[in-house]
């Protein structure tokens, strides 16, 4: 066998990386020309796609790469790839309001079925047997926000009907349990509840623009949300936890304390990065991750990752079994810890000074800036800490471009080797390594 063929990890450039796997992305993306269809419930019968479907990815069962079937359409996939859709040119006007119909269709099957935060769709609209998930109205109110400027006014007229209806949706249940960000544990979710309260004060503050009056109860529950955000802060641990009262829903509780969607509520739902507690907790899931994978020791050598997974203890591969399952590091993981960094920058650019606590110190040490206390936006030291949480980033894209395949990304790397592996294509890593290649741009900006 050949050597394989990497990227050079060092002279790549990410802006123009992430054009390419925008059209990677869009593959994915049901159009009015572009259609999928799959195998339907009954003998020799097919389904197919409507417009504004967005699959999770092409991998079905058969393939030889892994047992799951990715070929529906989850809300918060839908939702994080729609906001990447406005920053680049789309092949069809009227993808952004297929998104819109396609949203207002399974909203409506789904709130037919009494479910309000049904998680997962067929490819038709249709209800797929699955769970509830908390954050996919939240994500939805802000995916429709973020295009609403690109909308028909036929698109709007539709999109307002199903922003107030999953406003309503969080009104009702913003205090409840949902299934987490890996749909494995019900519980109190952190990421949900910062999802939920940024949707809601957007919505607010869009008024005007949206033509949706405000509801009464809102700041109540945004004030509701913020004190129940404060329960998942774990003093004793030093860092947040992912879920409270957290029930497996099928083997062992796991991934509910130290998990990477605490950092998706920095990236995706308007949590401070640069904040005493998040930061903390950040360092933690680093340290562990970096530790617990082989690849990254020889990642090191070549001055890229470290690769970044869901949660220590994860078990699932999504691959045929062949012995014990174990989690692996995923792009989309990796891609927002660089994202994170960058907010970093954008956040202190604006700022007289920051200072870095003790509880911080272990976050900047990972990347190499070694300094403690008051740092003046004017010192020689505020321009290193800039530099380091850039690079930082860096290293971190650096490595998904090195283990791409040619730029397509699988839903995870081999912990061992690196390769691609599991379901091919993921739309949501797609979405997130241009996500953070684009608040890189912003992040420059700020130097």
């Amino acid at each position: 066998m050949g050597q394989l063929l990497n990227a050079e990890p060092q002279r790549s450039k990410f802006s123009s990386i992430s054009k390419y796997m925008f059209w990677l992305m869009l593959r994915n993306f049901a159009t009015r020309q572009w259609v999928f269809s799959k195998p339907g419930h009954d003998k020799g019968s097919r389904i197919f796609t409507l417009p504004g479907c967005i699959i999770a990815s092409p991998s079905r069962p058969h393939d030889n790469e892994t047992t799951e079937d990715y070929v529906h359409f989850w809300v918060r996939d839908g939702a994080l790839t729609v906001n990447e859709c406005i920053y680049h040119d789309l092949p069809t006007k009227e993808m952004l309001d297929d998104y819109v119909s396609f949203s207002y269709t399974i909203q409506e099957t789904a709130i037919r079925a009494g479910r309000g935060a049904h998680a997962c769709f067929n490819i038709d609209g249709t209800e797929r047997s699955w769970g509830e998930q908390g954050d996919g109205p939240g994500l939805r109110i802000l995916s429709i926000l973020e295009i609403w400027d690109q909308l028909s006014e036929e698109a709007k007229s539709t999109a307002r009907k199903i922003l107030v209806r999953d406003r309503q949706y969080i009104i009702e249940h913003y205090d409840g349990d949902t299934d987490n960000a890996w749909e494995e544990i019900t519980g109190n979710s952190f990421f949900s509840r910062t999802a939920q309260r940024q949707a809601i004060d957007k919505l607010e503050k869009s008024s005007s623009k949206t033509g949706i009056a405000p509801e009464k109860k809102i700041p109540e529950i945004i004030q509701a949300l913020t004190t129940l955000l404060e329960e998942h802060w774990a003093s004793d641990l030093g860092h947040y936890r992912s879920i409270l009262n957290g029930k497996a829903k099928n083997g062992t509780l796991r991934g509910h304390e130290l998990n990477i969607d605490i950092v998706f509520a920095c990236t995706y739902n308007g949590l401070t990065c640069f904040d005493e507690r998040m930061i903390a907790t950040v360092a933690k899931l680093r340290d562990e991750f970096e530790k617990l994978y082989p690849i990254n020791e020889q990642d090191r050598a070549l001055g890229i990752g470290p690769l970044i997974g869901r949660y220590p203890g994860d078990k699932y591969d999504g691959t045929v079994n062949q012995g014990e399952d174990m989690g692996h590091p995923w792009p989309l993981c990796t891609a927002n810890l660089a994202r994170y960094y960058y907010q970093c920058i954008v956040e202190i650019a604006n700022v007289a000074c920051v200072t870095i606590t003790e509880p911080m110190e272990p976050f900047f040490k990972q990347i190499g800036f070694k300094q403690s206390g008051k740092i003046s936006k004017s010192s020689r030291e505020y321009n290193d800490l800039q530099t380091a949480l850039l690079g930082a980033g860096d290293k971190l894209m650096r490595a998904i471009v090195y283990h791409s395949d040619h730029l397509e990304l699988s839903e995870q790397f081999d912990r061992t080797h690196g390769t691609c592996m599991s379901v091919r294509s993921l739309t949501w890593s797609y979405s997130s390594f241009i996500a953070s290649s684009r608040i890189r741009e912003k992040a420059i900006s700020q130097l």
